[in-house]
């Protein structure tokens, strides 16, 4: 299996890119069976995975700081059968189009989910699933009055209304390391040490991991796959009043997913969260940090009895 991704990552990656800023690999047809397509919305050109049947429940999944939509294929096949799984890159990161340094914020990203919805001609509510920073997007989703309608249930994976600032320190010191490859041995050994806290992943789930997350320099050598401007507006100043009373005005169910070793989520505002909304359930994943690669046999039954309920 990864002689064959390795094969494929060379030939993604020697491909002339589709924009000036963004990626070495276009959409592709054969991509794990999912859709793949570029969407123009707020002005931005979004990559866009989807997976299952457009006639069933839309669930969004909606990735990390500097992650991509891809983390989410192991998840996104276990939920296809009854739901059509969207999973877009966040802009700056991915396949998706890079902009300028100060539109990389949240009121931006909650525009241009909405606008996503729309141009998806998605009826309903659909349900949210968000890892760290798309955890935060949910909840900014679920608790604003001209959002919240579109919002069913909500699994927010590793991250609560606040965060230690030393947490944000540390995402702040690997994130705005530029690191340079010069193959994918090298690469996956450096991914497998920043990322060991996401728990026990397949050899082929790190296969993947590495190949959507580097993009080839003019150089020759791989870096990795986001913008690095998407730092600009990272971390700054907390309003945990604010966080936590619209924290508390959400009415959508939500299931609250925590690594045990966590530094983002601690058990402290993980109980918090649990005594501040109506509806509100845990699971705690042992031996795991930020944030939980909802991967396992355990994650995803739950997520799927969650959100099937």
């Amino acid at each position: 299996m990864y002689r064959e991704i390795k094969s494929l990552a060379l030939r993604l990656l020697n491909r002339p890119p589709i924009s000036a800023s963004t990626v070495d690999k276009p959409p592709l047809p054969f991509a794990y069976g999912f859709q793949e397509q570029l969407i123009r919305v707020q002005g931005v050109q979004v990559f866009v995975r989807t997976l299952g049947s457009r006639s069933n429940q839309a669930v969004i999944c909606w990735h990390g700081f500097a992650r991509n939509g891809s983390d989410f294929f192991t998840l996104a096949h276990a939920l296809a059968d009854d739901f059509c799984v969207i999973c877009p890159d966040t802009p700056g990161r991915g396949n998706s189009e890079w902009m300028a340094a100060d539109q990389y914020e949240f009121p931006f990203y909650q525009i241009l989910a909405v606008d996503l919805l729309k141009h998806l001609n998605i009826s309903g509510r659909a349900h949210w699933i968000g890892t760290s920073m798309g955890g935060a997007l949910g909840m900014m989703m679920a608790s604003n009055p001209t959002t919240r309608h579109l919002i069913d249930r909500l699994v927010i994976n590793d991250i609560g209304p606040e965060v230690p600032e030393d947490a944000i320190e540390r995402i702040r010191e690997y994130a705005s390391e530029t690191h340079y490859f010069a193959d994918l041995d090298e690469a996956r050994a450096y991914f497998e040490t920043i990322y060991a806290s996401f728990g026990d992943l397949s050899n082929d789930e790190w296969d993947r991991l590495v190949v959507h997350s580097l993009r080839r320099l003019d150089d020759g050598r791989l870096t990795q796959h986001y913008d690095p401007q998407i730092l600009a507006r990272f971390g700054g100043v907390q309003n945990p009043a604010l966080a936590w009373t619209m924290f508390s005005s959400i009415t959508s169910r939500m299931l609250v997913i925590r690594g045990m070793e966590s530094d983002i989520l601690t058990a402290s505002i993980l109980d918090r969260m649990i005594d501040s909304a109506l509806f509100v359930e845990k699971l705690d994943i042992a031996n795991t940090g930020h944030a939980p690669f909802l991967n396992s046999h355990e994650q995803i039954q739950c997520i799927r009895s969650f959100l099937t309920k």
